[in-house]
């Protein structure tokens, strides 16, 4: 309240000044009467009153400090002067502004998103208890064990730890039969999956103990629901009770709403029966692990020494899944679902803290300039008595005048280009989504980001004061040497700005190349002139394997009959589409110790399939109407498996053996398969990946449910696509038909992601550029103008302008020589710190970089003479217009 009182004061008294004035002038007449009485003359009397009362205006000043905060007070009177500065040099202000507000969006929108994946809490009640539970192989985790039905009852049992354990089984499409077929996206789960996540329905029950044994019930999402009836079940309820799934009856619970925190949530969740054979058998995997909620007072490492004691009492040589020496791991939910996109995002938010640092030093030598210019008013403010403290009150006032605007245009920036990330980020690349939440987090680092950088802007010009301040007393001489240190200061600064670029123009210049690799990169198959088309086969007439052969030889002659459609041949699965990963060995060979079996991708294809793709054959046949039913079981495999398996792509009559795998029901046909052919290397998952093991096999050995047509195509393409769909959905018009997709097209989708990270390092670095450009161009311009009476006198003592050009153009270059050598000494050490982090893990599909080394010297070396070439072209135009120069009026300035 006292403040309050002071405050309310100092807000009158700046309209009570006039009335102080004359209140004081009458305190003053009265004395000056009294001493007239006395018999002093009116002159006299004056002279002797105002001797009295003392300094009138030192009188006012400490009435005031009575009456109001001195601080604010000065507060007022610096934002006054700051906002006049400003005004009069308004390019100065702009610029540092906008600056700023680039390098502060930049931050912003990357922190955005790395916090949105990796360490924003998640959006369940106390997300901290939530863990995942996993087996593995061995205590290395390179591999993880499947968990069955029974294992996930035992560690229920076993481990008090857990308040809840819950699983998800299958998650595929599958057919909704309502008036029309639809398909539709299906997650299998245990019945307490909602409860342990602590979801509620939006409309309906939820899942309960009668729905995981014998009942089985499904749970909608509400976009699957509106997709499926057309309907908002907010405005409707529930108004359907039971559903059809692949020819079997389900009760309706309720409805869910979408949460695709942790991946995308399907169309609808589906009960899995608890009660079942298959969910009991120990050999038959549910899933790859479980996810848990603590109980109360329990911890991570209690609840993994439950499990794993009851992992250990379970383990048994004959099961396939539970060999001896399994070792458990209980991860925190968060941490375990954002490892896979950790290396890159901590790479981008990185690239992006570099361009703060571009904006902030630029800025700084901005600044520097600034207070070069305003040399003879700090002069003059420590003549008057103005010190140290009252000038560093009116720098950050002045850094609070700039960083305000600018961190606020940011965070507005940051705002619109998290819009249009959600846009142009491929899907898939984060796994919460591209749906970045705008929130008091995202609010709270951009002010800090701001309130960093404007310490900067306080402490570089307050630096040049100081000196001045020491010039002032020592003289004019002094006054030169602040300038050299100054100068020199904005030269260290300008160095460390282009050898900041150099280390992003080096990481754009890795990714173009790397880029320009993808592109050219064999793909094992020609995807021009080609379509593909898919379909889900379900229901009692694709219970038998007869059903889905008659299937798919219907497809491949309804597409032999479109006019145009050259090729037509089924697979299982397709390149860029992956498949079930199986287990083979080299047939004669001991069966491999769990976990150290070799893996293939299992195809099974129709004759023409290679045809149909552009796939040659490189060493033997392709498969035939003879490879059939009954005939003797062949395959086709590809040049990395005939590598790993023999050590040679001389393998035709070789023989593997396929080994049971429960986790693909559809390949359950082990046994010998004598090699017929062998095709190249073709691409799984996406272009920037290792090359993995393929197994082809022919469809009418092993009929798979999941139908892949491919049809190529002759010139002109115009009509065969939606002809090929209408000859599928002809075939049975009770199955979903998926959409008909041309093959370059699933190519240049398959590069939508790594043509996404370039250019986003490309914008980094042009960022980069611009900003060293300015910052060039500022220095050489400043140091111009600086020497303008020298330039005066040596043209007026004979020197020629092209002289004075190319001595201003060579003080450019050798400043980016020596910026591009610090440069690229930061980009080794940068190199050599992150290793392998942007490359390809085996096994996995997020790697950044493909066929260039992070030392790579053509674009080291590119980098190297991008930045001395910017830096004498950025002087180019100062140094012309010094080479213009009229010696008289130069001199004249002076």
């Amino acid at each position: 309240m006292k403040l309050w009182r002071r405050l309310t004061r100092w807000w009158s008294a700046r309209s009570h000044d006039a009335a102080l004035t004359e209140e004081l002038e009458h305190h003053r007449s009265l004395v000056q009467a009294d001493l007239e009485r006395g018999g002093l003359t009116a002159h006299d009397a004056d002279v002797a009153s105002r001797r009295a009362m003392g300094n009138l205006t030192l009188v006012r000043e400490d009435a005031r400090d009575v009456w109001v905060v001195a601080w604010v007070d000065r507060l007022r009177r610096n934002l006054r002067f700051g906002v006049r500065g400003l005004r009069r040099e308004p390019t100065f202000a702009v610029s540092a502004m906008a600056t700023l507000a680039i390098g502060v969006a930049t931050t912003t929108t990357v922190f955005s998103v790395v916090d949105a994946e990796l360490w924003k809490p998640l959006p369940y009640p106390d997300a901290d208890q939530l863990v995942v539970v996993v087996s593995r192989a061995d205590a290395t985790g390179a591999r993880v064990d499947g968990l069955s039905g029974a294992d996930l009852l035992d560690w229920r049992r076993g481990a008090p730890a857990f308040q809840a354990l819950a699983s998800t089984g299958r998650y595929d499409r599958r057919v909704l039969q309502r008036e029309t077929a639809e398909s539709v996206l299906v997650q299998e789960v245990t019945a307490n999956y909602f409860d342990t996540f602590g979801r509620r329905p939006m409309a309906g029950r939820p899942f309960t103990a009668e729905d995981a044994r014998g009942r089985r019930a499904v749970m909608f999402t509400d976009r699957g629901w509106r997709r499926v009836f057309g309907t908002d079940v907010v405005e409707t309820g529930v108004t359907v009770d039971r559903v059809t799934i692949d020819g079997e009856s389900f009760d309706v619970a309720g409805v869910v709403r979408a949460d695709d925190t942790l991946g995308p949530d399907p169309d609808l969740f589906l009960t899995i029966d608890e009660g079942r054979a298959a969910f009991l058998d120990r050999a038959t995997p549910m899933g790859f692990g479980a996810i848990g909620r603590l109980a109360p007072g329990a911890t991570a490492d209690v609840a993994r020494a439950q499990v794993q004691a009851v992992v250990a009492a379970t383990a048994s040589p004959d099961s396939p899944m539970r060999q001896p020496g399994h070792a458990v791991l209980v991860a925190s939910l968060v941490g375990w679902y954002g490892r896979g996109d950790a290396r890159p995002l901590y790479f981008f938010l990185g690239a992006s803290f570099i361009v703060l640092l571009l904006t902030a030093v630029n800025v700084a030598a901005l600044l520097v300039g600034r207070a070069q210019r305003r040399s003879r008013e700090f002069a003059l403010r420590g003549a008057l008595g103005g010190g140290q403290r009252a000038l560093t009150g009116q720098l950050l006032t002045e850094a609070v005048l700039l960083a305000m605007p600018g961190g606020s245009l940011g965070l507005l920036l940051s705002v619109w280009a998290l819009g249009a990330l959600a846009t142009a980020m491929p899907p898939g690349v984060l796994f919460r989504g591209t749906q970045i939440p705008i929130d008091l987090r995202m609010a709270v680092f951009a002010i800090g980001v701001t309130t960093l950088t404007a310490a900067v802007f306080v402490l570089m010009p307050l630096a040049t004061a100081r000196r001045v301040f020491l010039a002032g007393a020592l003289g004019a001489g002094g006054r030169a040497g602040a300038g050299v240190a100054e100068g020199r200061a904005r030269v260290r600064l300008l160095v460390a700005q282009m050898a900041l670029t150099v280390v992003l123009l080096a990481g754009a210049g890795l990714f173009l190349r790397s880029y320009v690799g993808l592109a050219h990169v064999p793909l094992g198959f020609d995807p021009s002139d080609a379509f593909s088309v898919s379909a889900t086969l379900s229901g009692p007439r694709y219970d038998t394997e007869a059903g889905l052969r008659d299937y798919a030889a219907a497809a491949r002659d309804a597409a032999l009959a479109i006019p145009g459609v050259r090729v037509a041949a089924v697979g299982s699965s397709s390149p860029l589409r992956s498949g079930p990963v199986v287990n083979y060995a080299r047939a004669g060979e001991p069966a491999p110790a769990e976990g150290q079996a070799s893996r293939a991708i299992l195809r099974a294809v129709t004759p023409g399939f290679f045809d149909g793709f552009g796939m040659p054959i490189v060493r033997g046949r392709a498969f035939t109407a003879a490879d059939g039913t009954g005939a003797p079981r062949v395959a086709i495999v590809n040049e990395t498996l005939a590598e790993q398996a023999f050590g040679t792509t001389e393998v035709i009559g070789r023989v593997i053996d396929l080994l049971p795998n429960a986790r693909a029901p559809w390949t359950r046909h082990p046994g010998p398969l004598r090699i017929v052919g062998v095709v190249p290397n073709v691409k799984e998952v996406g272009l920037n990946e290792v090359d993995f093991a393929d197994i082809f096999v022919p469809f009418d050995q092993m009929p798979a449910p999941w139908i892949e047509l491919v049809a190529r195509v002759a010139r002109p393409r115009a009509g065969v696509g939606e002809a090929l769909r209408r000859a599928m959905a002809a075939i049975d018009p009770s199955l979903p038909v998926g959409q008909v997709v041309p093959l370059d097209a699933r190519v240049d989708d398959a590069m939508r992601e790594d043509r996404f990270n370039t250019l986003v390092v490309v914008a980094f670095a042009a960022l980069a550029v611009l900003l060293a450009a300015v910052g060039v161009y500022g220095s050489v311009a400043y140091a111009m103008e600086a020497r303008q009476r020298e330039f005066g006198v040596r043209l007026a003592m004979g020197a020629t302008p092209r002289r004075l050009i190319l001595g201003a153009l060579a003080r450019a270059a050798r400043l980016g020589l020596v910026s591009a050598v610090i440069g690229l000494a930061c980009t080794l050490i940068v190199a050599r710190l992150m290793g392998n982090a942007l490359y390809l893990v085996p096994g996995s599909h997020n790697g950044l970089l493909y066929g260039v080394e992070t030392t790579d010297p053509a674009t080291l070396g590119a980098a190297f003479a991008a930045i001395v070439a910017l830096a004498v072209a950025a002087a180019f135009v100062p140094a012309l217009r010094c080479g213009r120069l009229d010696p008289v009026s130069a001199l004249r300035k002076e």
